[in-house]
């Protein structure tokens, strides 16, 4: 039951994703920042000779890959249960024959597959600059596997928030400020939460917690690098499926009311 509810939740919502202008605005947006940055930075190897085996890690470097982490998710889930709040149509969700969890699940699977695809093509961008025009070189694939890994597991986490957040209210633009808050405070406050507590940092449990919530430097340490750290992986699926719990309970708690 719950896979078959998760399923049609999860091709509805994938195919208002695709016919959404706000979803190929993102892209369009997206990319043309990323043209003009990846052109600036082409010139930049070119012109000092840069050592193309860093040129992929580079480009993980740059603004819009950020903001594509810091304010799509909340842009993307915003609407997936507030929307409904503010219609009334989430009174008929509740009364269909599938559950909780599957609509959840549904929702939040449909919104990584759809950041998976505006993603996709940046991939294919930096197999085209190996051509002749371009770098003339062969690109390091290996890293940017890693690199897209651990962008996609942080990024589907903040879109579980998302979805969490978008459960507790009608309004979808508070919907998508709470979230963006929780992606900018996740993104920020780690290094400054560790600077702040003193000796209680060495505390091995506080140590580790705050090690794993320093998403960045975990970022630039290992994904980017090439490199996959296990138990930041198990970190992203663990608080993926807390947040997904969380907002299974929110509509469960709807329900019963």
């Amino acid at each position: 039951m719950i896979l078959r509810g998760a399923w049609v939740t999860f091709r509805k919502e994938l195919w208002s994703y695709c016919v959404s202008p706000i979803s190929w605005a993102i892209a369009f947006l997206f990319y043309l920042w990323r043209g003009f940055e990846l052109q600036e930075l082409i010139r930049g190897y070119s012109y000092y000779r840069g050592d193309l085996d860093q040129f992929p890690t580079a480009t993980y470097g740059q603004q819009s890959t950020a903001y594509m982490v810091l304010f799509v998710p909340a842009l993307l889930t915003m609407r997936c249960f507030a929307e409904e709040r503010r219609t009334g149509s989430i009174e008929t969700l509740m009364t269909a024959p599938v559950t909780d969890a599957g609509v959840v699940f549904g929702k939040w699977c449909a919104a990584a597959a759809f950041y998976g695809l505006l993603w996709l093509p940046s991939v294919l961008v930096l197999h085209v600059l190996e051509y002749g025009p371009f770098l003339a070189s062969d690109l390091a694939f290996g890293p940017v596997a890693a690199a897209y890994l651990g962008m996609f597991l942080l990024s589907s986490m903040l879109l579980a928030f998302g979805v969490f957040a978008s459960s507790l209210t009608d309004n979808v633009l508070l919907s998508a400020v709470l979230a963006f808050l929780v992606s900018l405070g996740l993104l920020t406050l780690p290094q400054k939460i560790a600077s702040q507590v003193g000796t209680l940092a060495q505390n091995y449990y506080v140590r580790e917690l705050l090690e794993k919530l320093d998403v960045m430097r975990n970022f630039g340490e290992w994904f980017a690098r090439g490199l996959i750290d296990t138990s930041q992986v198990m970190f992203y699926i663990g608080g993926i499926l807390f947040f997904l719990f969380l907002t299974t309970v929110s509509l469960s708690s709807r329900r019963i009311a």
